[in-house]
């Protein structure tokens, strides 16, 4: 029997607004191609918008590369964003197509591709399937799958969009979940790294001349970055302040987080790097939550930041703290899980635990969970990279 007769399809009616949108960004192509190919995939992202809304699943529409004058001028986009996940690819094909053409521009930096069949009279589409990637121009709409991992995916929190600087409500700075719960929030700040109080720039260097004693090349890189900088190396740092940070000092810690290639020692210079100006662009794919009074009675809080890496992959790092007390409760759990429920990585919370962490790398596509327990209290999240 033929799998296309048997497929599910969603049918979503076009209004007028929608095909004044479409004409009005069609009217701005050069060429009478493009603005066919902008009509069309303009009323394609409006239809998985509205399907999407009436599954209550938040997008931001005008967040979008199409929404964007520019973009849809230059680029061959037809994206929507859900909110805190990322970009969807929304592909217009006619009635009685059976191939969709998706550009090699778009192929990465996306969450999936739906395609979306408009009939003659463009009033209404026909939303056939989803792919979560994509690796050639055109695609059989055989090959589709049900949108059911859509919705799912959709309800996975997404490390890439964060990359982007995407970010769900519940996810906060550290800087904002610190003020709003002081003095009940246990978080601290790093100020001590291999015994050395971090509290000047001349400190600063003498740790990261610890890290990369014998690289010379380092030290002249580094002293060429800070040779501006000299007279005022020993000028006191205010925490969480970059009035008195030397830009040289931070092209220096973001040189080293990008290329070195000991994972701990990259999460050390990240956590400087956070201490001395959280909101520094290279490392603001941090955030917090609050998981509640759920765990036996105990509160705590779940951190997760991520970390492009120079081959491509991603490092993560996890951190459970505890919220009204000092310490985490004795023998709270935090587990790395692959997608059936295994788990990669685990730690246990001991006597006098300020905060328990799980450090890993990911490839972009990957889903892990993140699973904290308490003896029988279970609390968990899911991801994807």
């Amino acid at each position: 029997m033929n799998y296309l007769t048997e497929r599910q399809t969603i049918s979503i009616p076009i209004p007028e607004e929608f095909r004044e949108n479409a004409l009005k960004f069609a009217r701005e192509q050069l060429t009478q191609t493009r603005a066919r190919q902008v009509y069309l995939n303009t009323l394609a992202v409006q239809v998985v918008n509205t399907y999407l809304q009436m599954l209550d699943i938040p997008t931001d529409l005008e967040s979008s590369y199409i929404w964007q004058p520019y973009r849809r001028l230059i680029d061959n986009v037809a994206d929507l964003v859900l909110t805190g996940v990322g970009h969807l690819e929304c592909r217009a094909i006619r009635t009685g197509d059976r191939i969709c053409y998706i550009p090699p521009e778009v192929w990465d930096d996306r969450i999936g591709y739906v395609v979306v069949e408009i009939n003659q009279t463009c009033k209404e589409g026909k939303i056939w399937g989803f792919l979560p990637n994509v690796t050639t121009s055109e695609i059989d709409i055989n090959q589709l799958q049900p949108l059911d991992e859509l919705i799912e995916r959709s309800h996975l929190v997404s490390l890439r969009a964060w990359l982007e600087n995407i970010y769900t409500t519940e996810w906060q700075t550290v800087e904002e979940f610190t003020r709003k719960r002081k003095p009940q929030f246990a978080f601290r700040s790093i100020k001590h790294v291999r015994g050395l109080k971090l509290e000047s720039q001349d400190i600063v260097w003498q740790i990261i001349e610890q890290f990369y004693p014998n690289h010379s090349w380092q030290k002249g890189l580094l002293s060429k970055l800070m040779s501006k900088n000299f007279n005022n190396r020993c000028e006191e740092l205010e925490v969480n302040n970059n009035s008195n940070i030397s830009s040289e000092l931070l092209d220096i810690l973001v040189h080293l987080i990008r290329t070195t290639e000991d994972e701990e020692t990259r999460w050390t210079l990240a956590e400087i790097l956070w201490t001395l100006q959280p909101n520094h662009p290279v490392v603001t794919a941090r955030r917090i939550m609050d998981l509640g009074m759920q765990l036996d009675g105990s509160s705590v809080a779940l951190m997760v930041a991520v970390l492009p890496k120079p081959d491509q992959t991603v490092a993560v790092l996890l951190r459970v703290y505890p919220m009204n007390h000092t310490y985490l409760p004795l023998g709270l759990q935090l587990a790395g899980l692959y997608e059936d429920g295994q788990p990669f990585l685990e730690v246990q919370a001991r006597e006098e635990d300020d905060y328990i962490q799980l450090k890993f790398c990911a490839e972009f596509g990957e889903k892990f969970r993140v699973r904290v327990g308490l003896n029988d209290a279970v609390i968990t999240e899911n991801f994807v990279i």
